[in-house]
């Protein structure tokens, strides 16, 4: 109904019609352990409306982030979606903006079809370039705060005292790691990092394609059962693994799938690294990295549009005209 990453209502109707999907999160189940999902983070005790400096933009904060310091950033709690650049380049045509410059570069895809199946909608976006995720937050900094600012007293005066400005951009180092629970001086920020897992059989047809497997589905769905009876536990962190077939990747993962940290912010290791304002240096590690370069202080490099890269937004809200 609406878009995470600026609230909007979407231009489309995309979920008028049923899709052979199925939910990711349903298909991979961490099961939760004592001891390891613990909430020790500043932003589940403080809620927006405590923030007397900082405005209450939306009920539930700003879209699709969680509060992360005391004066008012919040960082996305997932890696941008596909579904969610496709909605960004859907408000710029329908401005009469061209969106060629927009468009990930295809070279760069884990596979062909990653942009422009549905299947991969909320899969995070890749072969984007820094400069197209610059002109990305910029954009939805622009857009939430006309959103915001209609029907306040003297909008759209950007001198009113009531005027919000948004500002949305890529984490600085210091931010992400902060994200990623640096201060704790642990590895991957959590000394749970390990949990039993259950992997539904119904989802056998979703995991087919989600592997790029060519057995049969009715074998998958047999060998996810003999899986469970194992009773496997499963690092919750998306790198490069040893894994039953039908449970390897053939491009990232779903943004949203996974076990969070205790900031509640999925896949911020694994997945994909993520841009930050340094150029050229990305965070997290991938899914086709190692476990060792998925730690809290690792660093990859990259020079260009990559199938192993995407990004995550900082954002924050403030009234510059009130004293």
């Amino acid at each position: 109904m609406y878009s995470t990453t600026t609230g909007l209502r979407n231009l489309t109707n995309e979920f008028g019609i049923s899709q052979p999907l199925f939910d990711d999160y349903k298909a991979i189940k961490f099961v939760p352990s004592p001891g390891c999902s613990n909430d020790t983070s500043f932003v589940m005790r403080m809620d927006w409306a405590a923030l007397k400096a900082v405005p209450q933009v939306l009920p539930l904060g700003m879209p699709g982030s969680i509060l992360l310091t005391k004066d008012g950033w919040a960082i996305d709690e997932a890696e941008v979606p596909n579904i969610e650049w496709k909605r960004y380049q859907q408000r710029l045509a329908a401005s009469g903006t061209d969106i060629d410059n927009t468009q990930p570069t295809g070279a760069a895809l884990p596979v062909s079809d990653y942009f422009t199946n549905p299947f991969y909608d909320y899969y995070p976006v890749v072969g984007v370039s820094y400069e197209q995720v610059l002109a990305f937050c910029k954009w939805r900094s622009r857009v939430i705060s006309k959103m915001i600012n209609r029907g306040k007293p003297g909008a759209p005066d950007s001198l009113a005292t009531e005027h919000i400005v948004v500002e949305s951009r890529l984490p600085t180092e210091a931010e992400w790691e902060q994200a990623a629970l640096v201060k704790r001086g642990l590895p991957y920020g959590s000394k749970c990092t390990e949990l039993p897992v259950v992997i539904d059989p119904k989802a056998a047809a979703y995991l087919k394609q989600r592997s790029g497997s060519t057995v049969v589905v009715s074998q998958i769905f047999a060998d996810i059962k003999a899986y469970n009876q194992g009773r496997p536990v499963r690092s919750t962190i998306n790198y490069d693994q040893s894994e039953p077939y039908f449970l390897r990747l053939a491009t990232p993962a779903y943004v949203y799938g996974g076990a969070t940290n205790d900031y509640h912010l999925y896949n911020l290791l694994g997945n994909v690294a993520e841009m930050i304002q340094e150029r050229g240096i990305a965070k997290g590690g991938s899914y086709r990295d190692p476990i060792t370069a998925c730690t809290v202080t690792s660093r990859s490099q990259y020079t260009g549009p990559a199938p192993t890269v995407g990004f995550r937004c900082i954002i924050r809200a403030t009234q510059p005209n009130r004293k």
